[in-house]
């Protein structure tokens, strides 16, 4: 048999402007997203709080959460409070629904009406393990990308209140 027949591209592979198989569009709803990825761990979250007492596991989940949000160091000085602000509203435009209360250069204030967090967490009866994980978190993220930004917030839908408000500011 005659090995010269191989295909060359094999050897040599074309250059191709395809995506990569892990780039490609994943064909899900944000909603279908949020089910499939929070709901394995909302699962998972529900077997832990079985075996160390749900109070237990909600003290871990916010200490990794604090211990997570503890930032890299110096502030990076590249990091603005109007970047702040842009890659949240990028971010978070599918994922929830808010009206802007007050936009300045020192602050951002929102009224959040929906949640898709919420919504995934409040479903499967696990809104504390959400609240731990999701909107506790937002604290130590804020102050994470700038230690001069600041979240006061009151009120969440995760906890069962009417919206969400939050007010980010920048201190000098």
């Amino acid at each position: 048999m005659n090995n010269n027949n191989f295909d060359q591209s094999e050897k040599h592979p074309q250059e191709t402007s395809e995506q990569h198989k892990f780039q490609k569009d994943f064909c899900q709803t944000y909603e279908e997203a949020f089910i499939w990825r929070f709901g394995y761990y909302i699962d998972l979250m529900q077997c832990f709080a079985e075996y160390l007492g749900r109070e237990t596991l909600i003290e871990m989940i916010i200490r990794a959460v604090d211990e997570r949000g503890k930032g890299d160091g110096p502030d990076n000085p590249a990091h603005t409070f109007p970047d702040y602000i842009a890659s949240g509203k990028r971010m978070f435009k599918n994922m929830m629904t808010w009206e802007v209360i007050e936009e300045s250069d020192s602050v951002y204030e929102i009224k959040v009406t929906e949640c898709l967090w919420a919504r995934t967490f409040q479903e499967k009866n696990a809104a504390d393990i959400g609240y731990a994980t999701i909107c506790y978190s937002d604290f130590s993220d804020a102050s994470a990308y700038h230690s001069k930004i600041k979240l006061k917030r009151t009120k969440t839908i995760m906890q069962g209140d009417d919206c969400c408000n939050h007010r980010w500011t920048w201190e000098e």
